[in-house]
């Protein structure tokens, strides 16, 4: 029951990454990234606004945080990944499989980092 609920958990997180990696070309990529950055503005505000003893309190409170810098986390991710790609293909740059590697290392570069700078903001 509890690795069911943890799957559903990281599977859900996977979708911002993966709608930014189907965008055809920039302009889809600059619309997604504004509409991204709208919604975790709005999360965010939220979150900022609503007073502390409404905030709740013990493992909830924790777990959704977790999820909310793990959610913006994946989203920024997805689209500097996907802007690195089409950049490189405007170039006619031929993708080999150590730039394939090297971009996977720095996604899981870019997701600790992200995620631990998010978590010391909160």
């Amino acid at each position: 029951m509890f690795d069911s609920l943890i799957l559903l958990f990281i599977s859900l997180l996977t979708i911002p990454f993966l709608i930014a990696q189907v965008m055809p070309n920039r302009k889809w990529l600059i619309a997604y990234a504004i509409f991204f950055g709208t919604l975790a503005i709005c999360l965010y505000y939220n979150h900022v606004t609503t007073p502390i003893e409404r905030r709740g309190n013990g493992f909830s409170y924790a777990f959704g945080i977790a999820d909310a810098c793990l959610f913006y986390t994946s989203g920024i991710v997805g689209i500097l990944n996907r802007a690195i790609v089409l950049y490189l293909k405007s170039i006619a740059y031929t993708m080999k499989i150590w730039f394939i590697a090297s971009i996977v290392i720095l996604d899981a570069i870019l997701i600790i980092l992200i995620f631990i700078a998010l978590l010391t903001y909160y």
